[in-house]
């Protein structure tokens, strides 16, 4: 199924004009080296608001600053659409591809490969499909049209054992299953105590970390894996992000945009009435900072 990602900026430090040749090298990205890897196919699209985009399409939105500093967000809508934040670091490319390829593979946040623990002793667990996290730190990035994009994890990341020749990380730098690179982490849901657990990487020094309970109400597992895992992503994030929420500005940037325009289509009301709608879920997640 061809999937369709609407990248808006909501910072007025980064203009469409900006935000345009990112959203190529995605879209590049995306048809050519990870679509083929993992089987989906996907638009890539950069627009100016959130009125702009069409209904239907999975938002990534660029803004100054998100919760706890940290550098991306899953989020599902109120109608269980997926959305991602990303807060505008010097590195922010890097996150907005790593944002859409985890959406693509896994929309809500839910998938799981079964395996045997990394935890000596634990038995079978199920690893969270977060393609990117092993591999997120910048330095591990490479280049699409002059852009620096995340490197990812291929479906082989989960095989049972390591093989001759087998590609591991599209850039070749995860060399084995389940390895963990500089920077990054790797997250599994222990079934019998229901709790998360996570390897982090620092250097040389591998830590086994209990991230606690996974609640039975939380949105998917890969956004309590989010929220308890702010600091691996400010550690990599260089330079820190920028301070300063502008969603206010964006909302009177809409008001005036709308003086001289011609009466408003059904389509238009149902894109605004959506944009209203995101617009005021990023405000109440923004506000528990």
């Amino acid at each position: 199924m061809l999937s369709h990602i609407a990248l808006v900026s909501l910072t007025r430090d980064v203009s469409l004009a900006q935000l345009a040749p990112v959203s190529a090298a995605i879209q590049k990205q995306v048809s050519r080296d990870f679509g083929p890897l993992w089987n989906v196919d996907a638009t890539v699209d950069a627009f100016d608001r959130l009125e702009d985009v069409p209904v239907g399409y999975w938002h990534v939105l660029l803004q100054d600053e998100l919760p706890n500093g940290a550098a991306g967000l899953h989020k599902r809508d109120d109608d269980k659409q997926p959305f991602a934040l990303v807060g505008l670091t010097n590195n922010w490319t890097v996150f907005m591809s790593h944002e859409v390829l985890e959406m693509l593979v896994d929309p809500q946040g839910t998938l799981t490969r079964a395996g045997n623990s990394l935890k000596p002793g634990q038995g079978r667990v199920e690893y969270l499909i977060e393609v990117c996290d092993p591999c997120q730190s910048s330095k591990f990035a490479y280049s699409v049209n002059s852009v620096l994009v995340s490197d990812f994890y291929t479906p082989h990341y989960f095989d049972p054992v390591k093989s001759g020749g087998v590609r591991y990380s599209y850039s070749g730098q995860v060399r084995g299953p389940r390895e963990v690179l500089d920077g990054g982490y790797l997250s599994w849901f222990d079934p019998q105590s229901r709790h998360l657990f996570q390897l982090q990487v620092d250097g040389s020094k591998s830590t086994t970390v209990d991230r606690g309970e996974i609640p039975f109400d939380t949105n998917s597992l890969r956004a309590f894996s989010d929220q308890v895992s702010a600091e691996r992503r400010e550690a990599v994030m260089s330079g820190g992000s920028r301070a300063g929420l502008l969603l206010n500005a964006a909302v009177d940037f809409r008001k005036s945009s709308r003086i001289g325009r011609s009466k408003p289509t059904a389509v238009d009301e149902a894109q605004t009435a959506h944009a209203d709608n995101l617009r005021a879920q990023i405000e109440r997640i923004t506000s528990t900072r």
